[in-house]
């Protein structure tokens, strides 16, 4: 398959003035990344990067801020949408004929990458400017699972009212937001795929420092409530980021092992215990096709207050209740696992996802 700025770079005009909101992620059939792409076709029309949130290099932590810098061998501006600006300014767009975006995102709508692709659209449809919006595949595509954020609680980790995983690519996000743009879709492109890394799809760069595989790109719905639970370890800062689970409370053979008995869809939990410091829990998909994060992470929640109770979960000082509303985009996030009976039947156990 072809991600979509190969169709559109294949009809472009090198006259034409661009931008390009994106990351070294984003790569095409060919290897390059589509920055490299922009400046072989436009040369000096290529006017300017923007980067999202961990910067266009990638390399910032989460919820670093990002000044604007100058690109270090093309000379022209990489402004930054994660500093003192999250939205392209009049003065960014300036001069710019179209600016295409062309961002791996996951289809989770925490994930910032969907907060700047729709601020992105807002300033280009106020300047006057054409907006290109290039199609990646993401995992969990067309799934919907949690909670739809609420107007009152919008924010740049729930943006608008969609589902906790909403399974859009970034074109079929901005239909749905009945945005004015320019569609660039993919070619050969199987829109019956779901969980698994399509056949042809480029190499797998990280779209954020903590997302180093697919697979890791999957399990992170399923865990990212750790953010709100600081006192547990979800391996961040290491290749098992997102894929683990650890306290220096929990014991990891015992805590899996009940997991395993839940018998959640599509995954299974092992020991992952490491010298004496605690236990922890890692996680592997074993059916992409049954597997549910939202549902995961509910069941998880609900067996962890239930091994360890409140005062390791959002009692802990610690814990940041407030985040985890952010994240959910509603405040009734505690119905979703507090009522949720972890030696009921499946079917009951699904009730509230």
């Amino acid at each position: 398959m072809k991600p979509g700025i190969e169709t559109w770079l294949a009809t472009a005009n090198p006259a034409w003035r661009v931008g390009l909101l994106s990351h070294q992620a984003a790569l095409l059939s060919t290897g390059e990344t589509s920055a490299q792409a922009m400046r072989r076709v436009f040369g000096a029309n290529f006017k300017a990067l923007f980067g999202p949130e961990h910067g266009y290099f990638g390399v910032a932590a989460a919820g670093e801020k990002m000044a604007h810098q100058s690109h270090p061998h093309w000379g022209i501006p990489v402004y930054s949408l994660y500093g003192e600006y999250r939205k392209p300014t009049a003065e960014m767009l300036a001069g710019l004929d179209y600016l295409v975006v062309d961002l791996q995102d996951l289809g989770v709508r925490c994930y910032t990458y969907l907060a700047t692709l729709l601020l992105a659209l807002e300033a280009c449809a106020e300047q006057g400017v054409q907006c290109v919006v290039c199609d990646r595949p993401v995992p969990f595509h067309t799934l919907e699972e949690g909670p739809i954020a609420e107007a009152e609680h919008f924010s740049f980790v729930a943006p608008c009212a969609l589902p906790f995983v909403h399974g859009r690519t970034h074109t079929e996000v901005a239909t749905w937001r009945g945005a004015d743009f320019i569609p660039a879709p993919m070619v050969g492109y199987d829109e019956r795929f779901t969980f698994e890394r399509p056949a042809g799809l480029p190499e797998f760069l990280p779209p954020s420092p903590a997302i180093r595989t697919w697979e890791t790109a999957r399990l992170y719905p399923a865990l990212v409530f750790a953010e709100a639970l600081p006192q547990y370890d979800i391996g961040r800062n290491s290749a098992m980021a997102f894929r683990m689970l650890g306290a220096p409370w929990m014991e990891g053979e015992t805590f899996a092992a009940a997991f395993n008995r839940l018998a959640v869809p599509g995954v299974r939990a092992f020991d992952f215990t490491q010298g004496t410091t605690g236990g922890a829990v890692r996680f592997v998909i074993t059916d992409q096709q049954t597997y549910r994060p939202w549902q995961t992470a509910c069941t998880l929640l609900a067996l962890l207050r239930e091994h360890y109770g409140d005062e390791h979960l959002f009692a802990h000082p610690e814990a940041r209740p407030a985040w985890m509303t952010k994240l959910c985009g509603s405040r009734t996030w505690q119905e979703m696992f507090t009522d949720l009976r972890i030696d009921a039947p499946e079917k009951s156990r699904t009730d509230l996802i």
